[in-house]
């Protein structure tokens, strides 16, 4: 085994020794080889990085891929009265889900006994509600999502300005609100320079406490559209937080709030098997179809790489292919120049395996060499391209260079080379002692 390594780095070095003294000609030959290494590796790290991108910009909506949501609408089918479920009289469908508290509280009570049932650690729940909020140019109905503490980082909310809910908001006298863009500018402001209050009429009289702006929207699509002044606007909305948002409503109010929606972050290997756990619990204890559980995986993906990546992995090493054709070329002309040394290293001893190493080793090195700086340039390229023109989207955080992109160049480069060295090492094994004589 130790001979074998020994033989090895041997040709290593000596291949490395050989490129040193042919080094313009090699350079000139890898020239291809590197440019086809840095395109196509650009190309497909750039393809990786815009689904990855698309995916954060989903998520806002949808969770993070793999996320399941569970909604309950009790129909009491089959389940029996008193604390095994709710009865068909509690929860008659629909009707119940929405309107009945004491079927909202079991609901909301059942949720929360699966997450800790199966530990869950990247959880939320959600309902909307709408807030009669009190403008400078009066007073108008807003939007709001009534989300838990896990909300933010299930979904990636961009905080702008200010920030996201946590933990000391659950104890405020005055709830917390995180609202939009235009939310803040109808109140007359651009910039949320420190907690900016704000009074609602509705559901229940109180003041609210803004913490925190979200990211503007995009509305570079519709700047040069004459027609678009009616819909071309920042939206109004905010999120609200559910503890304090629920502890200053009366019992009217509460009596209305909707059965919430439960997001549970499972990840694509195991969101099915939350969904039949969940299915199979949440009915046994509401009727049967209670439970509605689905996954957002194949709804929400942004791209599809693997066939993108497929294909210009091809087109790739075909172009490196045809750049290291030159490399061919230049390594059987070196061989027959060496004709002597290789006669004489015959002579002395070397084995047909060494020799055909150290002349295939030189264009592997070669094209290793080439390709690690082809991926360099690739490296480079991504950190300096504007992303958010290329994607049209807005790119807050910049995605780390995908090393499996690195990853495909290096091996396409070095796969070129042991093919593009295999014909020159055949030739120079053939060579015998004698042919050191003549040459």
């Amino acid at each position: 085994m130790t001979g074998i390594f020994t033989g090895f780095f041997g040709a290593l070095v000596e291949a490395w020794a050989q490129l040193r003294i042919g080094k313009l000609r090699v350079m000139l030959s890898l020239v291809g080889v590197g440019a086809a290494v840095a395109a196509m590796t650009f190309v497909i790290a750039l393809g990786q990085v815009t689904s990855a991108i698309i995916d954060q910009e989903i998520a806002t909506y949808a969770g993070r891929p793999g996320t399941v949501r569970i909604e309950v609408t009790p129909t009491g089918r089959g389940v029996s009265g008193g604390d095994s479920g709710t009865s068909p009289t509690e929860a008659p469908g629909a009707e119940g889900a929405g309107g009945d508290t004491t079927a909202t509280e079991r609901i909301t009570k059942a949720e929360m006994n699966l997450v800790d049932r199966y530990s869950a650690n990247s959880w939320a729940t959600n309902y909307l509600q709408n807030l009669r909020i009190a403008f400078p140019g009066g007073s108008r109905s807003v939007e709001t999502t009534v989300v838990s503490l896990g909300y933010g980082t299930l979904h990636h909310t961009a905080v702008a300005q200010g920030r996201w809910f946590s933990a000391e908001d659950e104890d405020d006298l005055s709830p917390s609100l995180v609202v939009s863009q235009g939310f803040l500018e109808e109140l007359g402001y651009t910039t949320l320079d420190g907690p900016l209050t704000v009074r609602a009429y509705s559901p229940a009289q109180t003041t609210f406490t803004i913490v925190g702006v979200l990211k503007p929207d995009d509305l570079a699509w519709c700047e040069n559209d004459v027609d678009a002044a009616n819909y071309c606007y920042q939206t109004i909305s905010a999120f609200a937080l559910t503890g304090p948002y629920e502890q200053w409503l009366g019992g009217e109010a509460q009596a209305s709030l909707p059965a919430p929606t439960l997001e549970i972050w499972a990840g694509p290997e195991q969101e099915q098997e939350l969904i039949s756990l969940a299915t199979q619990d949440l009915d046994s204890q509401f009727g049967a179809g209670s439970t509605n559980a689905w996954s957002n995986t194949d709804g929400m993906q942004g791209l599809d790489t693997g066939g993108f990546t497929t294909t210009v992995t091809i087109a790739g090493v075909f172009v490196m292919i045809l750049g290291a054709l030159s490399l061919i070329n230049i390594s059987m002309v070196t061989v027959r120049q060496r004709i002597h040394e290789i006669g004489v290293r015959r002579a002395f001893g070397a084995t047909s395996r060494r020799i055909f190493f150290s002349i295939m080793l030189e264009s592997v090195v070669a094209t290793v060499v080439a390709g690690i700086i082809g991926i360099g340039i690739a490296i480079v390229g991504m950190r300096v391209a504007p992303l958010g023109t290329l994607l049209g989207v807005g790119v807050e955080t910049r995605p780390p260079f995908p090393m499996s992109a690195a990853l495909i160049g290096l091996i396409a480069a070095t796969g070129v080379g042991a093919l593009s060295g295999i014909i020159p090492a055949v030739v120079a094994v053939r060579i015998k002692p004698i042919d050191a004589i003549r040459y």
